[in-house]
């Protein structure tokens, strides 16, 4: 093969399959033409450390002219002369290139390419103050590489104050750090979160007895006559039949319900797919409600083709007539799950009913079922003499 030149690779036609235009100068140096017609300048060698073979893309012809091509692939002559494997030194400048960028960049390509793909909408709304506010002045100019087990212990201590919130970040983080080591911006196993104890989550719970419930049932039905949305006490009274997130019940659509055969099929709720079965009083809310017409949801919005985006004003309304202020819409949930621990179910069959993705996190309504259990072996104890 003659020497590589521009005249020799400009009149090198593409055939059915790539082949390489050899340099007769410098060993391994080359061009591959394409099928497609697309030239690229190629090195190829021996690793003086593996012994075993490689090689590495130099540049587009084009982009590349041949004189600039032929001194790279000299430079990779003479590392691999002093016992150095240019692609080991082209990775290692390549990862200190990406652990010197600031804590700041890195967040940039976290949210590109894990947040944006993996969180929900309300999940990127819900973390977007805390991201802005807490994390991102705290940790942004630093190096990502940098960041110790010190430095979230003292982001830590800057959030004692605000303990739930101070977790929802220490979560973040902790993935944030976990896909920084997987793409190469801080070496393997050094996630400075772990070992950092978060504080306890305290879980809010409130059950309504059954006398609040009779109350809470009696306003509701008041106020069907009243100027109150009927989407809103229609969107409660779903809530409180099924035990349903908020979220679930208000994105709802038509297309999503099966009345006769008893369930709703939802295709992205906060677990994913998700089914759940319809009982009669379920049934009977859904069939009063009316349609809008071209609006696909069930609960509609004040906007045309809207869902209903919140009922905060009805619920407020509603709970302190029922003289139950302090009850959140999410108790209605957990009053679900106790109602039917209290009925017998078991805490598998509510887990189910909840949508739980791991029957562990039912198990915080373990003690509701524990009462009835007791009543139980009560009972079973008046069989004895």
């Amino acid at each position: 093969m003659p020497k590589l030149t521009k005249k020799l690779v400009d009149s090198s036609l593409p055939k059915e399959k790539s082949y390489i235009v050899w340099d007769d100068e410098i060993k391994g140096f080359g061009c591959r033409i394409l099928p497609s017609g697309h030239k690229t300048y190629v090195f190829h060698y021996t690793s003086p450390t593996t012994k075993k073979y490689s090689y590495l893309k130099i540049g587009v012809h084009g982009n590349y002219t041949v004189d600039l091509a032929r001194d790279k692939a000299k430079k990779w002559c003479a590392d691999i002369a002093h016992d150095i494997d240019p692609k080991e030194q082209k990775k290692a400048k390549t990862v200190k290139q990406k652990q010197s960028i600031l804590f700041a960049d890195f967040w940039e390509i976290f949210t590109e390419k894990y947040i944006r793909e993996k969180h929900k909408p309300s999940t990127i709304k819900s973390n977007k103050s805390r991201i802005k506010n807490d994390i991102l002045p705290f940790f942004g100019a630093k190096k990502i590489a940098d960041i110790e087990r010190q430095d979230i212990l003292d982001f830590k201590d800057s959030l004692s104050h605000v303990k739930a919130n101070c977790t929802k970040c220490l979560n973040l983080l902790s993935t944030a750090f976990a896909q920084a080591e997987l793409w190469g911006y801080r070496d393997q196993g050094f996630n400075p979160c772990s070992r950092v104890t978060k504080y306890p989550d305290k879980k809010m719970e409130r059950f309504l007895t059954a006398l609040e419930l009779k109350k809470l049932e009696e306003i509701l039905a008041a106020e069907s006559s009243s100027k109150t949305s009927p989407y809103s006490l229609a969107a409660i009274w779903m809530l409180m039949f099924t035990g349903c997130r908020l979220s679930e019940i208000l994105t709802v659509q038509w297309d999503d319900v099966y009345l006769e055969d008893g369930y709703l099929y939802l295709k992205d709720s906060k677990v994913g797919v998700r089914t759940i079965p319809l009982n009669d009083k379920a049934k009977q809310i859904l069939t009063s409600l009316q349609k809008q017409e071209g609006n696909p949801y069930v609960f509609c919005g004040s906007l045309p083709g809207s869902n209903l985006q919140t009922i905060d004003g009805a619920w407020k309304k509603v709970r302190v007539l029922a003289g139950i202020p302090d009850v959140r819409i999410h108790d209605l949930r957990h009053s679900f799950a106790s109602f039917a621990l209290k009925k017998g179910v078991d805490l598998y069959t509510v887990s189910k009913l909840l949508g739980h993705k791991n029957i562990a996190t039912t198990t915080r309504y373990a003690h509701l079922e524990l009462e009835h259990l007791k009543e139980a072996t009560n009972k079973v104890a008046g069989v004895f003499g």
